[in-house]
């Protein structure tokens, strides 16, 4: 399942990068995050964070790595559990106006569950179209 997303901030590139990809800041802005714990002191490229999830009412336990990071550019972020891997690629740009956001996320359940690909994506959309609404907000402020 893939999810796409546009959207603009005020604030400079570098700033909202940083405020997205550090998912110290993760339970600011996505509702459906129920715990995170930084699994190291500072941010960058390889920094690992445990977060709980909440789907449907059901916790679900992820390790997200810090797969790649360009300040001001690019994140890459992965997130593993035991039935599914998600992938979140934020690239942002400046513009007149602060910075143009574009982020991409990605789900792939593991076998049997994807078979219900279509299914659970209709779940998963209200839970990507709400935790971008959020962060809309946290970047705004």
């Amino acid at each position: 399942m893939r999810f796409e997303r546009r959207f603009d901030s005020p604030k400079p590139p570098v700033e909202v990068l940083r405020l997205i990809a550090d998912f110290r800041h993760l339970k600011s802005w996505d509702a459906s995050v129920e715990s995170v714990e930084p699994l190291d002191e500072v941010f960058g490229q390889g920094s690992e964070y445990q977060v709980r999830v909440l789907f449907s009412g059901n916790p679900i336990d992820m390790r997200y790595t810090v797969t790649a990071y360009e300040p001001g550019v690019r994140a890459v972020l992965t997130g593993i559990a035991d039935k599914a891997t998600a992938i979140d690629t934020i690239e942002v740009r400046a513009t007149d106006q602060g910075t143009a956001i574009d982020y991409v996320a990605e789900i792939r359940l593991a076998f049997p569950y994807n078979w219900i690909d279509p299914i659970l994506a209709i779940g998963f959309k209200k839970t990507v179209d709400h935790a971008v609404d959020g962060l809309r907000r946290f970047l705004s402020a």
